[in-house]
């Protein structure tokens, strides 16, 4: 999530929740986040059924957000969802760290296999 200015997050962990989800949705150039569905999950269970197999619930996970990241001279907001705090603690330290000097990250084409989920078609449909 690319942040729109060079206001600094120093405090972020220290925030109320509702003040960090405003303080994000302040930074996404008004692509804002429904607060019921960070809160939920956003996933029913029906949904959830017809996304993979032998379904009998979920499990939620934190989402987190790392503030300050700068990568390739561009200061972004990296989210996590993880439950363990150090992980998210020392990604925010280490990112506080080197935000004076960048890192540089490069990639590849994407090479991927995947599939295509259609919940709303009988299997006989699709042939």
């Amino acid at each position: 999530m690319p942040i729109s200015d060079n206001e600094s997050s120093s405090k972020f962990y220290k925030m109320p929740i509702i003040d960090r989800i405003d303080y994000v949705n302040s930074k996404i150039d008004g692509k804002m986040m429904d607060v019921n569905e960070l809160a939920t999950g956003g996933l029913k269970l029906n949904v959830a059924d017809t996304m993979t197999e032998n379904v009998i619930g979920m499990l939620s996970l934190p989402l987190s957000i790392v503030p300050e990241f700068v990568i390739n001279k561009k200061k972004i907001m990296v989210p996590m969802c993880i439950e363990e705090p150090s992980v998210v603690a020392a990604c925010s330290s280490i990112g506080k760290f080197i935000a004076p000097f960048s890192f540089f990250s490069s990639s590849t084409p994407s090479i991927m296999i995947g599939q295509v989920h259609i919940p709303c078609c009988e299997p006989q449909e699709i042939h």
